[in-house]
């Protein structure tokens, strides 16, 4: 927010046109080093490493469950120990590992066929480092992603209503 400002505050007075352009640029790239140096938020920084590519997309539109896989909050059980600390932050299918995003949505044997769908429609098996190119090459890749990412969502919170 107060980059926006700041922003408009440098156009006052200026002529419109390329001045705006200009300003935006300029926002943009103190929005990215803000990004780059924060150690806040690195999964999503990780998914997602360049805010001007991300916001400037052309089709694509956020939703809860690809809100889960970008943010990795959710039921994944390593965020959900946050607030159940009796719970167990192991995968019950892979005990060695922790159920965060990453394993979920890119290793976990329980969902692999999902993953496997997915790969096949994008032509390429998605990892982390390539997601958000993956889903900004094409809108049906967008929506193979969004699907996958329901898919899982939808599963790990039934999971999670049956355990309680």
């Amino acid at each position: 927010m107060v980059l926006l400002a700041d922003e408009r505050a440098r156009l006052y007075g200026r002529r419109r046109g390329d001045a705006e352009d200009e300003e935006r640029l300029a926002t943009l790239s103190k929005w990215q080093e803000a990004w780059d140096r924060s150690t806040k938020a690195r999964w999503t920084h990780r998914l997602i490493p360049n805010i001007k590519v991300w916001i400037e997309r052309r089709h694509g539109e956020l939703n809860y469950h690809l809100t889960q896989l970008l943010t990795r909050h959710g039921f994944f059980k390593h965020h959900s120990r946050r607030y159940d600390y009796n719970q167990s932050a192991q995968c019950p299918v892979c005990p060695s590992s922790i159920e965060n995003a990453e394993h979920v949505f890119y290793r976990c044997p329980r969902f692999s066929e999902e993953r496997e769908r997915l790969h096949s429609l994008l032509h390429e098996v998605m990892t982390p480092e390539n997601t958000t190119r993956l889903m900004l090459a094409s809108e049906p890749n967008w929506l193979a992603v969004a699907s996958f990412a329901y898919s899982v969502v939808t599963r790990l919170r039934d999971e999670e209503t049956d355990r309680r």
